[in-house]
């Protein structure tokens, strides 16, 4: 179990790892439009993959350990539903203001920076609040 919980943990940096690579991609590629497509590309990838990880690991760990629904674990459900329509708007938006000529650098960052937010949120309140 100390694994399972550990493989959960370790994901979940990893998507916030692969969030702060998406934060900061378009800021690195100002300058070169197709190469900030690709690169934001290649981050939506890497972030549902984690994502997937993430959230198929809680699940394995909630249905093996708890099977009762704590706080903690209904506001980890909660960030999980919330972060996938707040990332399918974002990529919606930025292609549509990419192909109106906007590079989206200031959109991205706001809608990444609330996916990070409240994914760190989450991940205090798992550690520390509950």
């Amino acid at each position: 179990m100390i694994e399972m919980i550990a493989y959960h943990r370790w994901v979940v940096y990893g998507l916030l790892g692969v969030m702060v690579f998406n934060l900061l991609i378009p800021y690195g590629m100002r300058s070169q439009p197709s190469k900030m497509i690709f690169w934001t590309r290649v981050g939506y990838f890497a972030f549902w993959a984690l994502w997937s990880m993430a959230v198929f690991g809680g699940l394995i760990v909630w249905i093996f350990k708890l099977r009762d629904l704590p706080p903690a674990t209904l506001v980890m459900m909660v960030t999980a539903a919330v972060l996938i329509p707040l990332d399918i708007y974002r990529a919606v938006q930025l292609k549509r203001r990419w192909i109106g000529g906007d590079d989206g650098v200031g959109f991205n960052t706001l809608m990444v920076g609330g996916e990070l937010l409240v994914t760190v949120a989450t991940v205090l309140y798992a550690l520390y609040g509950a």
